[in-house]
């Protein structure tokens, strides 16, 4: 038997997948502190997976994670939209393109 190890969140339905693939999952459910660890993780590897691929996928699941991490912090992506909105009203978005390359004092 070949054993390969993992240690990483996966989604909901990953274990029925493999499974389904005649393979046998070895998984634990995590507790509030150690889900937000592993989102965090998570959230990492799926930024690098976006800056090699450039796709909407990617973009996808970064989202994703980042709607878990808001669950869990109490706010959910209804809240995310809020906070967005307010800063976008604040501090405007990212439409126009500007890039900042200095600032000089008054003087």
């Amino acid at each position: 038997m070949t054993v390969r190890t993992v240690n990483k969140l996966v989604r909901d339905k990953v274990p029925g997948m493999i499974l389904l693939n005649g393979e046998t999952p070895n998984f634990r459910i995590l507790e509030d502190e150690e889900f937000l660890d592993a989102l965090n993780e998570k959230l990492l590897e799926e930024v690098d997976e976006y800056m090699g691929s450039k796709s909407l996928e990617e973009l996808a699941d970064i989202l994703q994670v980042i709607c878990a991490i808001a669950d869990v912090l109490g706010g959910g992506y209804k809240e995310i939209e809020y906070i967005m909105d307010e800063k976008a009203i604040e501090r405007g978005r990212f439409e126009t393109h500007v890039f900042l390359e200095s600032v000089s004092d008054a003087k």
